[in-house]
């Protein structure tokens, strides 16, 4: 995370160095109306508007992921209740079995004696 962040300071160094060295005055067309800016204005309003873009997109996948991650651990509480609730009854079922088995040969034990 710490490499990006100085990555990202190197860049707009880069940019801002960039900037400052265009300092003409540059006609920007907009639809139909004609400004008159600074190049080094227009270089740095480019970069910001590329970065809030790139911070809203950010933003907007690390929310869609937490989404996933909630839907996915309710999915994972759910299936470990289901596999509670047939582990108790597998038990149970042994324990029936057990005591028919046992059941079944005090029967049998019965009438020999």
């Amino acid at each position: 995370m710490q490499i990006w962040f100085v990555i990202s300071l190197i860049f707009s160094a880069i940019i801002t160095l960039f900037a400052v060295l265009n300092p003409e005055v540059v006609t920007i067309k907009l639809f139909w109306v004609n400004y008159e800016l600074s190049q080094s204005l227009v270089i740095l309003m480019s970069a910001a508007f590329g970065a809030i873009i790139t911070i809203f997109l950010g933003i907007f996948s690390k929310i869609k992921s937490r989404l996933k991650i909630r839907e996915l651990s309710s999915e994972l509480a759910s299936a470990n209740q289901k596999i509670e609730l047939l582990s108790d009854n597998l038990k149970i079922y042994e324990m029936k079995s057990n005591l028919e088995q046992k059941t079944e040969s005090d029967v049998t034990e019965s009438p020999a004696e």
